[in-house]
Order: structure tokens, then C-alpha cells, then sequence
């Protein structure tokens, strides 16, 4: 084809050399913002999509649209003769047709975001995907679009588990800003709507990190669980899904002695007609059970009993009002499992959002002054785990340093801010461990020592992460109000209906009757 073109039409497809074309000083825009992707993918590709310019005369034109990709083209050539030589694709405009002022609309036109959109980040993996699905390679995907291999192997990823049911989702609520990081965990959930509709309902609140750790968490118990249930029942052990159900008789066995005195252990306990398995309240690992005697008195078990022999006197007092209200009051075994099953999730969250945050080369401005207030005072985290071990292993977790002392030999004034925030972060961390933290009952009070001092170290703790940019979950939330946690908590109509139930049934759909005749 020729480079000169023969204005027959509004606009004619023609090939330019770029030393033909003249940039327009009239062009409005500042900054071309010729970013490594870009320029990578003009490189590979070259100048796809064709420029638009008006004739001047002699084999000269004027370009009007396309500045961007003309000085990428060139950027790809070191000197100023190779880059005249380099071919762009180029649409002639007739002068005759045009007024003026129009090439200032033209530029308003192409360019203004309310005019054309950008591909989402899933329709970009989805461009990519389509391409490795037509027998592209990654490598050559990669070059081609100005991307690393890494990237395009995400984005390949994504797409592929993104499935049609998420698709409908992300469209349903008309969310399509999410990230490529965001979408491949969505995938991750491809298979179960509800999850899918959790994790956009906790992006939108900005707690999405936490909602990932507990869908995660939730789906290792349940396939724990798929696995313990039939292992229960080859051993004959009877499981009570829903430790509510159990009957108000009930008790831990280990809160029981034996017949002999000596600790009740499952195995001793298993041909006891109370029996009981139920999921673990505070699980250590997944699909954990604690085991229960539904009647301890019946069956001739008894609480441990003190090394101190009871006086007469003693014999006769009775249970305080205290003892007695923290009974009354004391939460349903599910919403404690639900809360605590929140805490740890949160735990788990806040600690890798730490771990990002001590990553960094700079450090947020409040961090010198917390630190130096923590350090000048004192309180209890500072002062009961500054030297303790464990310590020292959340610190290598939050900073991926073994040995602190020597990374803080050639680290930057910004970094050892982070690195002493590090040390803090360990033992306020270390200060919130126990998991009944979020609990504000009169039972969690009676059994853990300070727990009210610990709500209060956790909240400075919790409230000063807020302020630098830590979205809190919902349980935290709570803690910081120092409210009751209520997400997960039964109404008060639904703890009648299952009291009423708890009276009729047993864990394992036996009625009361029945159990008795059984033992």
C-alpha cells in the first residue's frame, strides 16, 4: 500500500511511517504516562490499533488522535532514523469535512473515561484465558500483552475457576472494580453461593480479609468433620451436632472424676450410658469433639475434688449470688463456639495484615509515638511478654527474621520503626491469645484470670490499628465498644423454641424416654 493516501473518503486506512507524521501542538494532553506495560506490549506487538491524521502535503501528516501510542512506537528505537522507519497503521480524515474546533472535541471524545471504558479485571482474564485456550503459550501471552508470566498464570487461574454462578453474582450486585486477588478467592468459593454473597457483602464493608480466613476456617472444619463423623460412629460413639441439644445435666468430662477418683478420660468413659461427643468449643485442630457425660450423677461420676479437706462450716455454705448470677447468665455452648470461631479467624487476619504492614520499607507517622508512649508506660503485654519465647516466634512470623538484631543493624530509620513496632505487636498479640477475650459473661470472667484487663489491653490494641488503617471485624468492633459480640448470637424467641426442644430431645434424636430406658 501506499504511504500517500487519496482523500476519497471521510477516512482511509492507510500505512504511515512515523517520520511522516507531524505531532499536533494543539494536543491537550500532559502526561502520556507511557507505563512498562504498555511500552512492553507496543514492543512485542507494535501499534495495533491505528492512529488518526490529517494530510499537511508532501507525504506529511498531522497527527490528531493516538499520541500515546506514537511515542511508544518510538520508544521501542533508539535512534531518532530507526524509529522514522518504524510503520504504524493510521486513519486519513478529508480536511474538506472537518470545522473547527473539532479536533479538540475529537481528543475530549476518545479519551474522557465517561466516554469508553477499560476491561474489568475479570474480562482481562478472561482475554488472557481465551488466548492460552486457543494454544497460545504463557510466555508468548505474556510478551505479547507487556504482562509478567506470573500475572497471566493468575489471571489464567481466575478465569477458569470463576465460574457462572459468581459471574451472576458479581453482576447481581453490579460489582465489577474487584482485583485479580479478590476474584481468584471468590473462585476459590466457585461452589457455594452463600460464601460467594458473605465475601462481596465483607468486601463492601472493607472486611473481606476476615471473612476469606473464616470461609476458609469454616470449610477446613466441615471437611474435618465429613471425616470424623464416620469414625464416631464406627466407634460406637454417639455425636450431638448441636452441643445446645445436650441436656442441661450434662457435663464435660473434663470437669469429672471417675468412680476411682481418678481423671475421666474418654476411653474410661466410652461404655458409660451418657456417653456424648459434641464439637469442640475451642478447637485446636479441625473436626476436634469434646466429650460429654449427658448425667454424671446418675452414672456415678463427680467434679474433682480439692486436696483441702471441707470443714463442717464449709460444708454449709452455700453458692454465692455471683456464682449462681454467672451460671444464669452463662451463653449458649454454640454461640460461644461461633464467637470463638469468629476470634480466631480475626486473629488469623489481623496478624497477616501485621505482617504486611512490618513488610513495608515505610512506616505509618503514629507508629514512633505508640511506640514510644508503650515503651515510656509500660503496660501489662509490654511488661509480662517482652522477654517470653513465644514471643519470639511471633516476631519471626511477623517479620519472616529469624534473628531480629542483625537485620537491625542495616536497616533504615523507617525500618527500625517497624521492626520495634514488630516487638510490640508480639506481645500485644501474645496478650490476646485467649481465645474468651470477646467474651463479656460473668462464666468467661470467673475462669480466666484479668480478663477484664486483657478487653482492655485489647482494646488499646485493637483501637490504636483501627486509626492507622486496620478494618476491624465484627467481633473486634465489639471488643473496642466493649459490647456483647452479637453476630452469631441466637435470638432470644429461638433460645426459648430450643429450650423447648432441649426438653424433648436428645443429641441424638432418641427422646428422653428412651435414654433412660437405654441406661
Amino acid at each position: 500500500m501506499s504511504d500517500t493516501a487519496t482523500a476519497t473518503a471521510p477516512m482511509q486506512r492507510v500505512t504511515l511511517r512515523l517520520g511522516q507524521i507531524r505531532v499536533n501542538e494543539n494536543n491537550v494532553r500532559q502526561d502520556l504516562n507511557l507505563d512498562e506495560k504498555f511500552l512492553k506490549s507496543v514492543a512485542a506487538n507494535g501499534v495495533k490499533v491505528p492512529v488518526v491524521v490529517l494530510p499537511l502535503g508532501e507525504d506529511t501528516y498531522e497527527l490528531k488522535m493516538g499520541h500515546r501510542r506514537y511515542f511508544a512506537a518510538r520508544a521501542t528505537k533508539e535512534t531518532e532514523e530507526e524509529q522514522d522507519t518504524i510503520e504504524v497503521p493510521a486513519y486519513v480524515l478529508d480536511p474538506s469535512l472537518r470545522e473547527a474546533g473539532e479536533d479538540f472535541i475529537d481528543q475530549l471524545i476518545e479519551n474522557d473515561d465517561d466516554y469508553r471504558r477499560g476491561l474489568t479485571e475479570l474480562e482481562q482474564a478472561d482475554a488472557l484465558f481465551g488466548a492460552v485456550g486457543a494454544g497460545m503459550k504463557q510466555a508468548r501471552v505474556a510478551q505479547l500483552t507487556g504482562r509478567s508470566r506470573k500475572d497471566v498464570s493468575q489471571a489464567v487461574k481466575t478465569a477458569k475457576t470463576v465460574g457462572e454462578r459468581t459471574r451472576s453474582a458479581l453482576a447481581e450486585t453490579g460489582t465489577y472494580d474487584l482485583d485479580l486477588e479478590v476474584l481468584g478467592v471468590l473462585g476459590e468459593f466457585d461452589d457455594d453461593g452463600d460464601a460467594v454473597d458473605r465475601l462481596l457483602e465483607a468486601h463492601s464493608k472493607g472486611r473481606f480479609e476476615f471473612q476469606v480466613q473464616w470461609e476458609r476456617d469454616d470449610r477446613a472444619e466441615q471437611q474435618a468433620r465429613a471425616e470424623v463423623r464416620p469414625q464416631l460412629q464406627a466407634a460406637g460413639v454417639r455425636l450431638a451436632e448441636d452441643s445446645d441439644a445436650l441436656p442441661s445435666t450434662a457435663e464435660q468430662l473434663a470437669e469429672l472424676d471417675g468412680p476411682d477418683g481418678e481423671p475421666l478420660t474418654a476411653e474410661a468413659h466410652t461404655r458409660c450410658p451418657g456417653h456424648v461427643a459434641t464439637w469442640a468449643e475451642n478447637p485446636q485442630e479441625p473436626g476436634e469433639v469434646d466429650y460429654f457425660c449427658t448425667d454424671p450423677d446418675r452414672f456415678g461420676h463427680r467434679p474433682p475434688q480439692e486436696d483441702a479437706v471441707e470443714t463442717d462450716d464449709e460444708a454449709d455454705v452455700q453458692p454465692t449470688e455471683a456464682v449462681e448470677e454467672a451460671k444464669s447468665s452463662e451463653p449458649s455452648r454454640e454461640y460461644i463456639k461461633a464467637g470463638n470461631k469468629a476470634y480466631r479467624a480475626a486473629e488469623k487476619a489481623r496478624q497477616a495484615w501485621l505482617k504486611d504492614l512490618i513488610g513495608r520499607k515505610t512506616a505509618p507517622k503514629p507508629l514512633a509515638a505508640f511506640i514510644t508512649e508503650q515503651l515510656l508506660t509500660c503496660p501489662k503485654p509490654v511488661a509480662q511478654w517482652s522477654g517470653d519465647v513465644g514471643r519470639h516466634n511471633l516476631i519471626k512470623e511477623l517479620t519472616g527474621y529469624s534473628t531480629l538484631t542483625e537485620r537491625a543493624k542495616t536497616a533504615t530509620p523507617a525500618k527500625l520503626t517497624l521492626l520495634n513496632f514488630a516487638v510490640l505487636a508480639a506481645t500485644f498479640e501474645k496478650r490476646m491469645n485467649e481465645v474468651r477475650t470477646w467474651r463479656t459473661d460473668l462464666t468467661a470472667r470467673s475462669a480466666v484470670y484479668e480478663l477484664r484487663e486483657i478487653r482492655e489491653d485489647a482494646r488499646t490494641w485493637l483501637t490504636f490499628l483501627a486509626e492507622i488503617g486496620y478494618p476491624l471485624s465484627s467481633v473486634e468492633q465489639a471488643i473496642v465498644d466493649d459490647e456483647p459480640y452479637q453476630e452469631g448470637e441466637p435470638d432470644a424467641d429461638d433460645t426459648d423454641a430450643q429450650a423447648d426442644e432441649d426438653t424433648e430431645d436428645t443429641p441424638d434424636g432418641a427422646s428422653s424416654e428412651d435414654t433412660e430406658d437405654a441406661s
